[in-house]
């Protein structure tokens, strides 16, 4: 009997390292992005960034959370990364706006991009994704 337990422990501990790194492999990578800069070197390294992790871990989600003076990189008229975020926006990137950047500078829909999406507040939004697990990242070079 003594002989068979301590082979009963190696047996259990092959099969939970099989599991552990099974799960490890197929965990989703998801990845918020805090954009709040009107800096268009900023704006640009978030669209350089993604494509860099894509390289890397290329199943992972990545939502772009605008907001603050931000608002610019994805208003129609003023955007100059238009079609980057159409881009990987079709990629599957979400670029979600903040509604109170929005009216407080009196924004609607309309005046954005066509490939946003809107959120009620930045805050908010950094705080749910986190305790559902997302990873957070603040933009900036």
């Amino acid at each position: 009997m003594k002989k068979s337990l301590p082979a009963l422990f190696v047996v259990f501990g092959v099969i939970l390292f099989n599991v552990t790194c099974s799960y490890a492999q197929t965990k989703p990578h998801r990845l918020l992005i805090d954009l709040n800069s009107a800096d268009t070197t900023d704006q640009a390294t978030v669209m350089r960034q993604i494509r860099n992790l894509w390289k890397e871990l290329p199943d992972t989600k990545v939502e772009v959370l605008i907001h603050g003076k931000a608002i610019s990189a994805i208003k129609k008229d003023s955007s100059p990364f238009a079609a980057q975020i159409e881009k990987l926006q079709k990629d599957g990137v979400v670029f979600a706006v903040c509604r109170n950047t929005m009216k407080r500078y009196k924004l609607t829909e309309a005046d954005m991009l066509p490939t946003a999406s809107f959120v009620p507040s930045a805050i908010a939004e950094t705080v749910l994704k986190q305790e559902e697990g997302w990873s957070y990242q603040k933009a900036g070079h």
